[in-house]
This record gives C-alpha cells, structure tokens and sequence, in this order.
C-alpha cells in the first residue's frame, strides 16, 4: 500500500516538474514574440518544446503564404532527410483542409484527430509521410497509430482566419494522445498563432516605414536634381533679359523642369492614395469618357510634343467598377508613351474591346521600349524605365497599384514581338460592372 502511495506520489511529482518546465519553455517562447525575433527562430523553438515535452517523434508546422494562396510546411521535424524535402514541397488549399477537418474528427476546439480508418480519400502526397508505401492501407480500427494517422492543431488570427497549424505526425509511444495533453499542445498552438501575426505585423509595419521613407527620399533626391537645372535655366533667363537677348527658350526649359517637380510631387500622393484608399469608394465609371479625359490631360501636360492618339472604341458602355483614381491608371500610361518617345511626334494607338468578363483597354506607343530584363518589375514601386529617358519610376508603380485596387489585370509586351525598341503595347482589363 505504501509502495502505491509513493508511486502515485513520484507520477504526480513528475507531472508537477513536466508542467513547470513546459511553463517555462512557453515564457521563453513569448519573450523572443516580444523581442520580434525571426519566426523561423520562434517556429523551431516550437517544434523543439513539442518534441521534447510532448514525447512526439515527428511534427510539421504549416502556415498560409500570402503570396502563393496556400498552406505550405514551414517546420518539418523527426523525418528523414528525403522524406522532409518532399514534405517541404507540399501546398495545401482551404478547401482541402476544410474536408480532411471534418466534424467526426473534432477533439476539441480547433483541434483534430484524423484516423486513418475514417478518411475516404488518400492524395497522392499522403505517401510522403509514409516510411513504407505498402503502409498506405487503413487501419484495422486498432488503437494504436497509423502512419497516416494525424492530429492538426488550428492557428487562427484575432478575427478567426486560419492562418495554419501545426500537426502531429507520429507520438513516441504511437498512441493517442490524451484530453490532458491536447490541451497543451493546444495552449502553444495559441502562443503560435500569436507569434505568426505578431511577426506579420511587424513585417508590414517595417514595410510600411521603408516605403515611407523610400518615398521621402526619391522626392529629396529628385527634387534635388531638378532645383541644380532649374536654378542654371532662371538664372541664364536673367542674364539673358539683362543683355537685351532672348530669355524665352531658358525660360521654358525652366518650366519644363518646374512641372517634372510637381509631377514628382503629384505622383508620391496618388502612390500613397493608391496604396492606403478605401476600396469602399468605388463606383461606376464609363471608361469612354475617363480616356478622353486622359488624353486631353496628357495633350496639356507635353506642349512641346505634336500628340497623335488614335483612340478606337466600342458604341456601348464600358463601365468598371473603379474610384476618382481611374484617370490616373491611364495617365500614367498614355503619359509614360509620350514621355519616351524620342521624336517630336507621339504618336499612340489606344483601343477599347469587348473581353468575356471585362473591358480590355490596349494602349500601344512608339517609344523605346522596355527590355525583357525589366518587364517583370516594371510595375514594382521605384523601377526606372530604360532607354536613358530619366523619370521616377512611380508612374507605372501607381498603374499596378490602382490595377489591382480595382481587381483587374495589367500586361505589357513588345509592340514588335522581339524587338523592344519599337514600342510597348499595355493591355489593361478591368472587371464589368454589373447591370442593374
């Protein structure tokens, strides 16, 4: 009897120790959250803490890619080396998870046992958790664990969004695990999920500072080359007015430079305007009358071009659903066209046709062109056109913007296939805006 009592007191005792060090691990855990250490540094932390106090033998973390649209392995632990890389390369829908997480395996909230007796159906990628192919076959509804058996601990963001989870891959002693444990393993999966936002938070907030300041310098840089320029041209004016000389053509080459400043100006606004606008605010618009709008606008803005734009359009309606900022997608455009053609004369075509579902304006100039090498960034914040024809490169940057604020598509190509120098061609579809 009382050897009993002190076995029942050295397994609660252990207990005891197990709780303070997985306590302690999970303070750990929250300090490197709080000091924004990398989430790669904080995720492997995880998978240790959960291997170690949790006796389980292998585990993965998944996480939702923002840019890709899928879950993919972040942490892949306890496997073997080839078995790990081609875990690393799996993809995995909402859709998907949504029908392997179904109520029957529901353990507790946002937590999930799925049994291999219980699944109906078995992917292809299933196999790469399985030491033996020949393993892939359910189980005879034993107990103990199958290596297709696993359990998924949900992470969710401060509004409920599954941002991905972590997933227990095989238990030493390959059992189940018990309520008492799930609840653990549930606490660190919320301290997880914590430190995922927590650490995407942070990254758009540096995102968010660098591009602040990106902005504020290109306007000190290149305002700083206009005022050099423009300062030379006023005072050659002067000199010229004072000798009794013509000061007409400084004086506009003074204002040529003025206008390239407030255009710079004008163009960090309407970035900002793109990027932080309320998608709210969206309307109706006629794309008809917004280019025509464009091209007297671009007409103004090169007095010292002869401006030749063909514009070809359907008799109906082109509505999109856009906002104010509508006109100055197509500014940019029509402006960049003008902008780098070398001769006195622009000459641009611009069309709108009918697609299935939206309205695709082509928009194709005569200028230098852009190279292979920069048509795939030519939309990113910052990128300078080639062709040595100068600019700020945020014209383009507010195009992709404003394309994708109004959920459309934007592709550019060679006006001569093979041969940039000859001209781009812009094709710019925007979304139909329902009949009422």
């Amino acid at each position: 009897m009382q050897q009993s009592v002190n076995s029942d007191e050295e397994s609660a005792d252990t207990i005891r120790e197990s709780m303070t060090n997985l306590h302690e691990d999970l303070a750990e855990i929250l300090r490197l959250i709080s000091k924004a250490e990398p989430l790669d540094t904080i995720l492997q932390r995880v998978a240790s803490v959960i291997s170690s106090r949790f006796a389980i033998k292998s585990l993965t973390i998944c996480l939702f890619d923002d840019g890709a649209g899928y879950y993919r392995p972040v942490v892949v632990r306890g496997f073997a080396e080839d078995q790990a890389r081609a875990i690393g390369k799996h993809a995995y829908s909402l859709e998907r998870k949504q029908d392997e997480l179904c109520e029957k395996f529901r353990m507790a909230r946002d937590c999930y046992y799925v049994r291999a007796e219980g699944l109906t159906h078995v992917y292809n990628d299933d196999v790469d958790y399985l030491n033996d192919p020949e393993d892939a076959s359910a189980s005879n509804g034993s107990d103990e664990w199958h290596d297709l058996d696993y359990i998924d601990l949900l992470m969710r963001d401060r509004l409920g969004n599954l941002i991905g989870w972590i997933e227990i891959d095989e238990p030493e002693n390959r059992q189940a695990l018990p309520p008492d444990v799930i609840d653990r393993l549930r606490l660190v999966s919320d301290i997880t999920a914590i430190a995922v936002e927590h650490s995407k938070i942070c990254e758009d907030a540096i995102a968010a500072i660098g591009e602040s300041q990106g902005h504020l310098d290109l306007i000190v840089h290149d305002i700083g080359n206009l005022m050099d320029p423009l300062s030379h041209y006023l005072e050659a004016a002067k000199t010229e007015a004072q000798s009794g000389r013509d000061p007409v053509q400084s004086l506009e080459k003074a204002v040529a430079l003025s206008a390239d400043a407030r255009a710079l100006v004008r163009n960090v606004r309407k970035l900002n305007e793109a990027r932080t606008g309320s998608p709210s605010a969206k309307r109706s618009f006629d794309l008809k009358p917004v280019l025509v709008r464009c091209i007297s606008s671009v007409k103004m803005d090169f007095p010292g071009k002869d401006v030749v734009i063909d514009f070809d359009f359907p008799d109906e309606e082109c509505t999109v659903m856009a906002d104010e900022l509508i006109a100055d997608l197509f500014s940019n455009i029509l402006g960049n066209a003008v902008k780098h053609t070398r001769s006195s004369e622009a000459e641009v075509n611009m069309a709108i046709s009918n697609g299935h579902d939206s309205w695709i304006v082509r928009i194709e100039d005569h200028g230098v062109g852009i190279p292979d090498s920069q048509k795939e960034s030519a939309f990113a914040r910052f990128t300078r056109r080639g062709g040595g024809a100068g600019g700020t490169g945020l014209g383009l940057s507010i195009v992709g913007l404003l394309v994708s604020r109004y959920n459309g598509l934007v592709t550019l190509k060679d006006r001569v296939p093979g041969d940039h120098t000859q001209g781009t061609v812009f094709e710019v579809a925007l979304p139909k805006a329902e009949r009422s």
